[in-house]
């Protein structure tokens, strides 16, 4: 009888099992490692992929801006009646004309407006303004002709620069504003495309603006008065010869008291046709009213609008006119009373203007005015005959004085006040972004 051989198991050494424990912490952790590597990895490109976009926006949020920033500087500048050189800052020079001069033709007496352009070969390019923001501040270009060239952006930092321009709308009271904005431009160039290469950007706004005119509706009278006219037996002379325009030299609310009175009517024209008093609507009205119906507004509205200087009168207040006018304001208010003394002159048949006072205004001797003089009241003394006149038309509250003065309802005048001064305003609704 056999026995079966017994089997012999040999275990494994400690130091073999170690060894294949050692081996799968190695893989583990290499692939670990790999891992974290990986998330590494991905989380770079995310980060880079983040700066980048954030970049991006940063760059057309900046453009963005620009081109607005473009849009509010033009329309402040086309506010200004001030000279400016080629370098858009207010100029000396007499033969300087304003923002509102060079890029924009007003038509009187229809008031429709036109960009004004220069001749580039033989095509007519609108004229252009432009500024670009460098280490020193803005840096603006405003050319009679030809393309405005700005300084090269220089460095990485952004730099950013606009360009506006106007063009002509459907309808001829509006006018178009283009915006162009850029985070650099080129040596020579405005915001080119080119700039696109090196990451920078871009945007263009448009809006529309049409003028508020600063002579609403032109009076019917050479002489508008709310109240009463006393002049006793002064040589008073109110003309309108205009049949157009009813042809009427006095319109008041209350008397009028005018013995020596000189009237200028159409030829054939009753002179008592010329007169119209004892009005009681018009007597009625409120101040602002009275104002509005030759303004469109009332009057703290009409002192408040870009355009409009106010003049302080406590001394030399002749002089401080005169200065206002020659530095290109046009619409011009008085707070209060205020007296103005001759000999003086301001404004012209061709650039008219409006004198505004809220108070009492007193002129004395020979003053020549061609445009619109509204006060509260208006006294006139001490004038010599033929050399104290208004051109355009008055209305005044109450009227008197001993001054031998001539008034004069002047319908050019009064058209290019209606058509060719106030203030841009933007056209609501308008607003457009292309970028």
């Amino acid at each position: 009888m056999s026995h079966p051989s017994p089997v012999r198991t040999i275990a494994a050494s400690p130091r073999s099992r170690a060894g294949q424990r050692g081996v799968a912490a190695l893989f583990v952790t290499v692939m670990l490692c790999f891992a974290m590597v990986l998330a590494v990895a991905v989380a770079h490109r995310n980060v880079v992929v983040e700066e980048q976009r954030s970049a991006n926006e940063l760059r057309a949020a900046s453009a963005f801006e620009a081109a607005e920033a473009g849009l509010d500087w033009a329309l402040a500048r086309i506010n200004d009646p001030s000279r400016i050189g080629a370098d858009c800052q207010p100029s000396t020079d007499a033969a300087a004309a304003s923002f509102r001069e060079r890029m924009v033709r007003i038509d009187v007496p229809s008031g429709g407006l036109a960009a004004r352009t220069w001749m580039d070969g033989d095509t007519p390019v609108p004229l252009q303004a432009a500024c670009v923001r460098g280490a020193d501040g803005w840096i603006c270009r405003c050319p009679v002709a030809g393309r405005p060239v700005l300084p090269a952006s220089v460095g990485s930092a952004m730099a950013p620069a606009f360009i506006v321009e106007l063009a002509a709308s459907t309808r001829p009271d509006v006018v178009r504003v283009l915006a162009t904005g850029c985070t650099r431009n080129g040596a020579g160039a405005t915001c080119a495309a080119s700039v696109d290469t090196a990451a920078e950007a871009t945007s263009r706004l448009e809006a529309a603006w049409a003028m508020l005119p600063a002579l609403r509706a032109a009076p019917a009278a050479a002489l508008t008065v709310q109240g009463d006219v006393d002049v006793g037996v002064s040589s008073l002379g109110v003309h309108n010869v205009d049949a157009a325009s009813g042809a009427l030299a006095v319109h008041a609310g209350g008397r009028i008291g005018a013995a020596a009175l000189r009237i200028g009517a159409p030829p054939g024209a009753s002179l008592g046709a010329s007169l119209a008093g004892d009005d009681a609507a018009l007597r009625a009205l409120s101040g602002d009213r009275f104002f509005a119906r030759t303004f469109g507004m009332a009057p703290a509205a009409w002192a408040a609008q870009p355009a409009a200087r106010r003049v302080d009168c406590a001394i030399g207040c002749a002089g401080r006119l005169g200065a206002a006018i020659d530095a290109g304001k046009r619409l011009l208010v008085i707070e209060g009373d205020a007296t103005i003394t001759g000999p003086a002159a301001f404004g012209s048949a061709d650039d008219p203007i409006i004198l505004v006072a809220t108070g009492a205004l007193r002129l004395s001797g020979d003053v020549e005015l061609h445009g619109v003089v509204h006060a509260a009241a208006l006294e006139w003394n001490d004038t010599t005959p033929g050399r104290a006149f208004v051109r355009g038309a008055v209305v005044v509250g109450d009227y008197r004085g001993n001054g031998a003065v001539d008034l004069h309802r002047d319908a050019v005048v009064l058209a290019r006040l209606a058509a060719g001064n106030g203030s841009f305003v933007r056209v609501n609704g308008s607003w457009k972004d292309f970028q």
